[in-house]
């Protein structure tokens, strides 16, 4: 039998993730089609950045964990810029937000609190709410809004100078990750 590559979900890659306090200086940019917002690169392709002989999967896990939060990060300040409207939380779904140590870098990333709600899979709730809406279930979106329930909420611990500096890393391996897929000279 041969050994297991990778994380089979987000428990077990949170598990992987909790044995190192940090990446140790290893970035993970997972442009494998390139770089979507705010970049907006397709020259640019996935890399791993600073991989030391010191590293191992733990730190991998971490990386590929923060890099979700990073880019999420890229797209809360680049919609922040944009709108001119602070936002002040970011509500999550899906199967990553079972990753408490995800939702905590997250928010200490972002700098605002990150809230998860008691149903997680809210793509399938939309579809289900806006079909009842529209046969009458209910009368309007106020009463769809009044069933939204939070299950956690996770605020900001990290210290500033922490998050500058991890967010400065990220920015570094995006950096090397672009200028790969040059046009064909013929």
């Amino acid at each position: 039998a041969g050994t297991k590559k990778r994380p089979n979900d987000a428990a077990e890659s949170e598990t992987l993730a909790q044995q190192t306090v940090s990446n140790e200086g290893l970035f993970f940019v997972p442009a494998f089609s390139g770089l979507f917002a705010p970049y907006w690169r397709s020259d640019a392709r996935a890399c791993i950045v600073e991989l030391t002989a010191s590293h191992n999967k733990c730190h991998f896990a971490r990386a590929a964990l923060e890099a979700t939060a990073y880019q999420t990060k890229d797209v809360f300040d680049a919609i922040n810029a944009d709108s001119n409207v602070p936002l002040r939380e970011l509500r999550v779904d899906g199967g990553g937000t079972a990753n408490k140590l995800l939702m905590q870098f997250q928010t200490d990333m972002l700098g605002v609190p990150v809230v998860k709600p008691i149903v997680k899979e809210t793509t399938g709730l939309g579809a289900a709410f806006a079909a009842g809406l529209a046969v009458g279930v209910w009368k309007d979106l106020s009463e769809i809004k009044a069933l939204w329930q939070e299950e956690e909420r996770f605020f900001p611990a990290m210290t500033e100078e922490d998050r500058k500096k991890n967010l400065s890393g990220w920015k570094r391996a995006v950096g090397k990750s672009m200028g790969w897929v040059q046009e064909d000279e013929d």
